[in-house]
């Protein structure tokens, strides 16, 4: 996007792309590369934007360019003052070391909710929460985390603003949804060893659901995607059947490590936590086990678009046709 700026009383042209920004006229260039260690604090005039401070650098101009400006870079660079734009809303989940805490904000101009993910500076290391939120961003790019909007800083925290998700509880699950459950969650792990990132951490905590029921992940913090080892991609896979596990020994209200999973259920548990294929991308094949037979026969494909517990809809059988259950 291009527009025209003041800066010092003097015009110049600002042309924002996707990797940079550049402020320039006839006598005068710079050019800023965008990333998260951008640090943008927004100026306004009557409650309106009316530019912006990067550094030592005080860029004015139009109201209506400067929302549009700070919309387009929303998620490339890191903006402060968020508490000017939202206002808290929700409980707040703190986890176990106190270094993140996730809660729901408001913002103030669409009133719209949103989770929000705080990291704590000191405890983290800014690298180290700037590599989570680099993850994330490439994870939600393939809807398989959730969307992230804006990225804020203070003096001691990092805050993280992205689309707002639903916790489901497993022991509403059936076992006709524990299946459909399973069927998405090893989907979601082979598209997101696809794009080479491994998640480390998956447990029923990490699996949230959009109001459409897409299955998504959080709970990036112990998540790599550099020089990965074939034994941390095993780990996501020995997770899903740990998780499976627990969803039968719930659903059995059993306490010893026995159990007994139709159409050859436990045949796949076996293989999930004991998965030894050093080519993790051959996760799918995991699908067309007797364990989902029952997908098929009623006519859902490969790619289940979303699923719901208890009630599964819009379950898509092609391009042109649907059938709600």
């Amino acid at each position: 996007m291009e527009f025209n700026c003041i800066i010092e009383r003097e015009s110049f042209q600002l042309n924002a792309t996707n990797r940079s920004l550049q402020i320039s006229n006839k006598s005068f260039s710079q050019k800023f590369d965008l990333s998260l260690k951008v640090l943008i604090t927004w100026l306004f005039r009557e409650n309106e934007i009316s530019g912006f401070l990067f550094e030592n650098l005080v860029v004015e101009g139009d109201g209506l360019n400067m929302k549009k400006l700070k919309k387009f870079l929303s998620g490339k660079v890191t903006f402060s003052g968020i508490q000017i734009f939202y206002f808290f809303y929700g409980e707040i989940n703190v986890n176990k070391n106190k270094a993140t805490k996730v809660c729901t904000l408001i913002n103030r101009e669409t009133k719209l909710k949103f989770s929000c993910k705080c990291f704590k500076k000191s405890t983290t290391g800014i690298e180290k929460i700037h590599k989570e939120i680099e993850i994330l961003q490439k994870a939600s790019k393939n809807g398989l985390a959730p969307k992230i909007y804006e990225c804020f800083e203070s003096t001691n925290c990092v805050y993280v603003i992205m689309e707002n998700l639903e916790r489901i509880k497993d022991l509403e699950f059936i076992d006709d949804d524990i299946r459909v459950f399973l069927y998405n969650l090893i989907q979601t792990i082979a598209s997101l060893h696809k794009e080479n990132i491994v998640h480390k951490s998956l447990k029923m905590s990490h699996i949230l659901f959009t109001e459409e029921n897409k299955l998504k992940l959080v709970g990036f913090g112990q998540a790599n995607n550099t020089d990965i080892q074939n034994n941390e991609f095993r780990l996501d896979i020995f997770k899903i059947g740990i998780i499976m596990y627990k969803f039968y020994q719930k659903q059995n209200f059993q306490v010893d490590q026995s159990l007994d999973i139709p159409d050859e259920g436990n045949s796949l548990l076996q293989s999930l936590l004991e998965w030894g294929n050093d080519q993790p991308f051959q996760l799918n094949l995991l699908l067309s086990h007797p364990y989902f037979k029952f997908l098929k026969n009623e006519g859902i494909p490969l790619q289940i678009q979303c699923m719901s517990p208890k009630f599964k809809t819009q379950v898509y059988l092609d391009e042109n046709e649907e059938q709600i259950l």
